[in-house]
């Protein structure tokens, strides 16, 4: 079954019907206003509920109005909830103390969101979600926590604009309930037309909240930027510089944020590596906002109590270097190819190009591409400074990540195109992997749409 396009508002999308009726099992779905298809058959009566009877009847017609603004979720998720997963989340997690703490005479940050208002439209949708995947409430309600906090450092004294970062956080996924739940599962080999429904949520979420009651919109142009970057590696429009307002970079920041949270790998030391080694996916100011709050040696030390052995990172950062002397063996092939290219293949050559130099930047200073790196390994070992340690762990792990998000992102995005751009980033993955470039596979979903999948310790 097809997903419907997102720019089709009454066709009704099956995938999101189907999590309507699943939340049926633990709520009430009432009709809130007569629900008429599009020749004017009145399907649902105001005051009638949801039920699993009615999905054909409802799948058979276009509406006048999007079910979503017909339907109310009774009982469902109310701010008053998202308080005590908030100070749970403070209370767990380093990474989010230090970035949400109280700040100044501001409301600490459970209490804002606990008193946020939802329309029922944005309730109901929220609670279907929420449903649909019961961890995944905490993780929005832990991205609406960096949104608000990001905000109120960066935009001090904009309390409408930190309320609206903060329903962009919780309803920043919903695009997710209109995909075929088959593309979302983690782990799965994705082709790339099977990567064109993942990569869409952003514009099927715009699409859904831009004319909903309580959302509108300023909430769905956030939602929609949450996953570009500013060097326009990001997607689903490539996006870059001035197009990417600093809303959308807060939010892409925030959720982020919330990924290495969710990896349990030392994310306070990610994030502040991550910050020094990758610049360009967010604006200097933002970048130097989240730094702030990491940089604290006794917070990025917390829960470092079973380190890896340096020695063991050897053949690890042995693999790094290679792909790295590799990729200076190649840069005239590679920028051949970018003169060459047009459209889509070249605006993701000349992207990957920047972001390798970036990388090949970023561990050149570690000192890590030194002729022997177990030696140097060994006598960072023989320092037993554990700063010294988690640092050195860090950016191998951040580098191996990058790398292998580099790789997957550059052959979904011309998988999408096809035909010779598909082949030539192919060849360009086997010249700097050393991989045959027909036996590449077909790249991994990340751990779920919605954030970087952990690198190894």
């Amino acid at each position: 079954m097809n997903d419907h396009p997102p720019d089709d508002p009454n066709q009704v999308n099956p995938h999101y019907l189907n999590h309507v009726v699943q939340a049926t099992a633990h709520h009430v779905v009432e009709v809130t206003q007569d629900i008429v298809s599009g020749s004017g058959i009145k399907l649902l009566a105001k005051g009638a509920r949801i039920e699993p009877a009615v999905r054909e009847r409802l799948l058979q017609h276009k509406l006048q109005k999007p079910l979503e603004d017909c339907v109310q979720v009774v009982g469902g998720v109310m701010p008053e909830r998202f308080g005590p997963i908030a100070e749970a989340l403070l209370t767990t997690h380093p990474l989010i103390a230090a970035l949400c703490a109280a700040q100044g005479g501001a409301q600490p940050i459970p209490q804002s969101l606990a008193r946020l208002k939802l329309s029922a439209p944005v309730q109901s949708l929220l609670t279907v979600y929420a449903d649909w995947q019961g961890d995944r409430l905490e993780h929005s309600v832990g991205v609406a926590m960096f949104a608000m906090s990001l905000g109120r450092r960066l935009v001090p004294g904009d309390i409408e604009r930190h309320r609206l970062l903060a329903l962009a956080g919780l309803l920043h996924d919903v695009g997710e309930l209109y995909i075929d739940p088959k593309h979302l599962q983690r782990g799965t080999r994705l082709e790339a037309e099977q990567w064109r429904h993942i990569v869409s949520h952003p514009l099927i979420a715009d699409r859904v909240l831009r004319g909903m009651e309580g959302a509108g919109p300023a909430i769905a142009e956030i939602v929609l930027l949450h996953h570009e970057r500013l060097d326009g590696f990001g997607y689903p429009r490539g996006v870059s510089g001035a197009a990417l307002t600093l809303n959308g970079q807060i939010l892409g920041a925030a959720e982020w944020l919330m990924a290495l949270v969710e990896s349990g790998l030392t994310p306070l030391a990610r994030a502040s590596v991550a910050m020094r080694i990758m610049p360009g996916e967010f604006c200097d100011e933002l970048i130097r906002t989240i730094a702030a709050a990491a940089v604290q040696s006794e917070e990025l030390l917390a829960g470092w109590t079973q380190p890896t052995p340096l020695e063991d990172a050897v053949p690890r950062v042995a693999r790094i270097a290679a792909t790295m002397r590799r990729f200076r063996q190649q840069r005239a092939w590679i920028e051949e190819r970018i003169a060459a290219a047009r459209g889509e293949l070249k605006n993701t050559l000349s992207s990957g190009m920047e972001r390798m130099l970036r990388l090949q930047t970023a561990f050149s200073s570690t000192g890590l591409d030194a002729a022997d790196p177990e030696v140097l390994l060994r006598q960072f070992a023989a320092l037993q400074d554990p700063q010294v340690h988690l640092e050195v762990i860090t950016i191998v792990g951040e580098i191996e990540w990058r790398l292998r998000s580099l790789e997957r992102e550059s052959l979904l995005r011309t998988g999408l195109v096809g035909g010779q751009s598909e082949a030539v980033m192919r060849e360009l993955v086997s010249r700097l992997t050393g991989r045959l470039s027909d036996a590449a596979a077909p790249p991994v979903a990340p751990a779920g749409s919605s954030g970087p999948a952990p690198s190894e310790p």
